[in-house]
């Protein structure tokens, strides 16, 4: 019964595209890549509900609930990859809310060497199938972005 509700939720949403940005900025200072990702609130509660096993999850209850669910999900979602397979997590830090999308912030460490590594975004992609994952990179000076949707999932590090 909960998937069935789950799912009449997913096909009467209030927007008719899915999709996510993710802002990655290379600090110097801290020698760290420095990620703002925007979603859709509903889509972002959808996620992590499903990610939670059906238990409901709201942006507005208390960050001590949620704010385990958001890095646990994007650790399984978002991250950088080296060419030996090892895993860079990004930190979160933190959320807001606008209008009907929320930023959620990451933090990932030692990102000033990560040539010939790849990104891995799948945000998303188990719920939508039009779900398309856009990132724009600021790495010293120069600026790609890289679209992932349900075919596309891994780009290499275009620096």
């Amino acid at each position: 019964m909960k998937s069935l509700i789950l799912t009449l939720y997913c096909v009467f949403t209030f927007h008719d595209f899915h999709t996510s940005l993710t802002e990655v900025n290379y600090n110097s200072q801290s020698r760290s890549l420095e990620l703002s990702v925007r979603v859709f609130t509903d889509d972002l509660e959808i996620a992590l509900t499903n990610f939670n096993k059906g238990k409901s999850v709201k942006m507005e209850e208390p960050s001590a609930k949620v704010d385990p669910l958001i890095e646990q999900y994007f650790r399984r979602n978002l991250a950088i990859i080296s060419p030996n397979k090892e895993v860079k997590f990004a930190k979160f830090y933190g959320k807001e809310q606008e209008a009907d999308a929320t930023w959620l912030y990451f933090e990932v460490f030692e990102g000033d060497n990560i040539k010939d590594f790849t990104l891995y975004n799948a945000i998303m992609q188990e719920l939508f199938k039009d779900q398309t994952n856009l990132v724009n990179i600021m790495y010293p000076g120069k600026k790609k972005t890289l679209v992932f949707d349900s075919e596309v999932r891994v780009h290499p590090w275009p620096f």
